[in-house]
């Protein structure tokens, strides 16, 4: 605790010129600018948004810090309030999008240790870094008000404290503003989101744990608040990897799945496989070690490195060559979309989904582009209708509710998932449907075997729906420029 405490002390001489110039208000009618964060006389301001909703900012109209040190706790950092007063009495819903508009950002503050945080009635309903932001609009929360009357918002921005912070941050600048307006496009996270919270839940009971399905859209809330699609054919499939976003198709694009909403970022991965791929060119099953960790995500050399971020060809693993020209990432449009996110990668055991999910979360490791977790298998299925543990998933209640069973099921391929044994062998889903953990269907599932590989990945939190519904006929189409 005392070094923690002395490495803090040290940290605070990291302060960040900040330089927040203005709110402004998009309304129909015109413009409205409003400067924000610290006020010493706590004007209010209130504008109209739409035709039947007010937006109030509490805080006054100069700028008294401009500059910011790390904290432990976000509520320490700098803040700025609003809310958002729905006049309408007939339940009319108000569409909002809360965007950071930036004018420049020094590359050095592009960094995951810069935060924010938006709370709705003092619940946190959107926290994410700036390591994705860019110039321009970056919309970082959107949502529907339908209930008359006022919802309070607040939004904190800091430098956490609690990890080593980087000393090219210091004395440097962002601009930018932050826009408050009506209507906009929807958040497809939020848009998941909102599907399962707005629906009526059947509770359903799994190993003695108690799950709120969603049987309309078929969605569930796993014990760690992240909504996922089950069952057998959930509408949950979504154009990715495009030639040209503006004209999506099956013809310019990928058809991937959704695998759910993880922190407010969407989990999807590609609905067939690239390839059968070995994980490594020696025994070592660390994922952060792997040849095809270096594969699949950016800031790798090597003949192997990057291939498929790429869209190249190399030498890869004790497979041959490694040749992603046709499947790998098609331009920088897709890769700009992709999050640099946090992956549990534990070792998983021969147990249930549950036991298995908090088995992940104990070793943790930060990449772009990974495969899909044992736990995401497991949830794909319908609890309420396999009641096995994961290596029993051949069981026909089990693999006929479970959309992510095409990953292997029919086929005499075994698809390769993140997560490893405590032996060290690869947790792999064998062509019957079972998880195969310490190896009872196939030998020595081991790191230079070759395996079918499923890229996933998380968007980026500020990625938007342009239009779909989900199904097959109709994927959900992203907004992306």
């Amino acid at each position: 605790m005392k070094n923690k405490f002395n490495k803090f002390i040290q940290s605070k001489s990291l302060l960040i010129t900040l330089i927040i110039l203005l709110i402004i208000l998009v309304i129909a009618t015109g413009t409205y600018a409003w400067l924000t964060w610290k006020s010493t006389n706590n004007t209010s301001l209130t504008m109209t948004i739409g035709k039947m909703a007010d937006v109030t900012f509490t805080s006054g109209n100069d700028i008294s810090t401009n500059t910011l040190a790390p904290v432990f706790n976000y509520t320490d950092g700098e803040k700025t309030t609003f809310s958002i007063n729905n006049r309408d009495t007939t339940g009319a819903t108000i569409d909002y999008t809360v965007k950071l508009n930036i004018t420049s950002i020094a590359d050095e503050l592009k960094n995951k240790n810069l935060k924010y945080v938006i709370l709705k009635e003092n619940t946190i309903v959107k926290e994410d870094d700036f390591s994705n932001i860019t110039t321009g609009d970056n919309n970082i929360y959107s949502d529907k008000i339908s209930t008359n009357g006022t919802t309070n918002f607040t939004l904190y921005l800091y430098i956490d404290g609690n990890n080593d912070n980087d000393l090219t941050m210091m004395n440097k600048s962002l601009v930018g503003t932050i826009v408050v307006t009506e209507g906009g496009n929807t958040n497809i996270a939020n848009t998941i989101t909102s599907l399962y919270k707005n629906a009526t839940k059947t509770t359903i009971t799994n190993n003695s744990i108690n799950y709120q399905y969603d049987t309309t859209n078929q969605l569930m809330q796993d014990p760690l608040n992240n909504i996922r699609y089950y069952g057998a054919n959930p509408k949950n499939y979504i154009y990715f990897n495009c030639n040209d976003y503006s004209n999506q198709s099956s013809t310019t694009c990928e058809i991937w799945r959704i695998i759910g909403v993880f922190n407010g970022k969407l989990k999807i991965m590609r609905n067939s496989d690239i390839g059968a791929y070995s994980w490594n060119n020696n025994s070592n099953s660390e994922w952060s070690e792997s040849v095809l960790m270096k594969e699949l995500n950016p800031n790798f050399t090597g003949s192997n490195g990057s291939l498929y971020w790429n869209r190249a060809s190399g030498a890869c693993t004790i497979s041959g060559t490694c040749n992603f020209t046709s499947t790998g990432l098609k331009n920088d449009a897709t890769r700009n979309a992709i999050s640099n996110s946090t992956w549990n990668i534990g070792a998983t055991v021969e147990n249930y989904v549950d036991v298995d999910l908090y088995n992940e979360i104990k070793t943790t490791y930060q990449s772009y582009v990974g495969l899909p977790n044992t736990s995401d298998y497991g949830y794909a299925t319908d609890l309420n209708l396999c009641k096995s543990m994961l290596m029993q998933y051949s069981e026909t209640s089990c693999v006929s509710n479970n959309w992510m069973a095409y990953m292997a099921n029919g086929n005499t391929k075994v698809a390769v998932l993140i997560n490893r044994t405590p032996i060290g062998n690869m947790n792999v889903i064998v062509e019957n449907g079972d998880v195969d953990i310490f190896d009872n269907d196939i030998n020595d599932a081991v790191p230079t075997n070759a395996y079918d590989i499923f890229p996933t990945l998380h968007l980026q939190s500020t990625t938007n729906l342009a239009s779909g519904t989900g199904t097959i006929s109709d994927p959900y189409q992203l907004a992306i420029n």
